[in-house]
């Protein structure tokens, strides 16, 4: 496309945002639509025209401003954001239709999704937990549970995942912290599962390499509908101040079952245990963020040659 082909387009984005010329006109500070609706046909009868120069300047500066856009955003080509688009509203949908059948499945987790963001809350006589998650978020993360070393670790994943990751939970930790760390790890693999909906147009494979100081984690994801969980970690110690080391690998079992990934960890070196596990959840994250994201080549594709991601295939 060139400059004028790519200002005319963004022209009509703009125009279909505020709803019509009229409503642009007034956001951008034009007492009417008339100059607006005369430089859309300009634009149009120069569209084919390569020496010609699209909207000068003033006025592209005067049209991001008024609908909010970044400066620039003119004079780049959206057409990969429509796709994108319209591999979220697929998403979504599919995403309903799974949410609706694992209601009947699974009548202990109440869930609502819109989009790549659904709510989860699963509530036991030994947990009550209620999970927000928003895949295409901007790594934004809200934790009460009860286990601070546990909430240090979730900041990890939201932060590096860039997933938005509002985690509430009321567990039996008079007992231990056992039931609440295995219990988020099963309600936040639930999450995954419907967030992620049938998977079309994702990258479905993430992988990652993270230090901390002398630590050194490998995570490798593949969103393949088959559970699995490969965990290589020989901590240095058994505490971290008072959390059990145990308990993070019942945590990760807990997604994979339930979010129907297979997942491969592996702490290549480690003298620290805190750093150990801080390289594992920093990796996660960063991995996950890959995986789950929507490629535009892939939109409204399945990333299988099966041509289903289910855990029945």
């Amino acid at each position: 496309m060139n400059k004028t082909q790519i200002h005319l387009a963004n022209l009509h984005l703009l125009i279909q945002e505020a709803g019509n010329m009229t409503a642009l006109a007034k956001r951008c500070g034009y007492e009417n639509a008339a100059s607006l609706s005369q430089l859309k046909r300009r634009l149009e009868d120069q569209k084919d025209d390569e020496t010609a120069r699209g909207i000068r300047p003033s006025l592209v500066e005067k049209l991001e401003s008024g609908m909010g856009k970044r400066k620039g955003w003119f004079n780049r080509d959206h057409s990969e954001d429509k796709a994108r688009a319209a591999a979220r509203a697929e998403a979504r949908a599919a995403a309903e239709e799974a949410a609706a059948a694992q209601a009947i499945a699974f009548p202990e987790f109440v869930m609502n999704t819109e989009g790549r963001f659904v709510t989860v809350t699963r509530n036991t006589n030994e947990t009550q937990i209620s999970i927000s998650l928003n895949l295409d978020g901007t790594g934004q993360g809200r934790f009460n549970t009860g286990v601070p070393f546990l909430e240090h670790m979730l900041d990890q994943i939201a932060r590096h995942s860039m997933i938005d990751l509002d985690i509430t939970c009321k567990g039996d930790l008079h007992i231990d912290d056992h039931h609440t760390v295995e219990d988020i790890g099963i309600t936040l693999g639930q999450a995954l599962k419907l967030a992620l909906g049938d998977k079309k147009g994702i990258r479905r494979y993430g992988h990652a390499y993270v230090p901390l100081d002398e630590a050194l984690t490998r995570v490798v994801i593949d969103l393949s509908g088959r559970p699995g969980l490969v965990y290589n970690i020989d901590y240095t110690r058994a505490l971290i101040g008072r959390f059990d080391v145990d308990l993070l690998e019942e945590f990760f079992h807990g997604i994979v079952n339930h979010s129907m990934m297979t997942l491969h960890i592996d702490n290549l070196r480690g003298k620290n245990a805190h750093h150990q596990a801080e390289t594992l959840f920093k990796a996660f994250g960063r991995a996950l963020r890959m995986a789950v994201e929507l490629d535009p080549r892939m939109a409204g594709q399945m990333p299988s040659t099966k041509g289903t991601l289910t855990e029945t295939e």
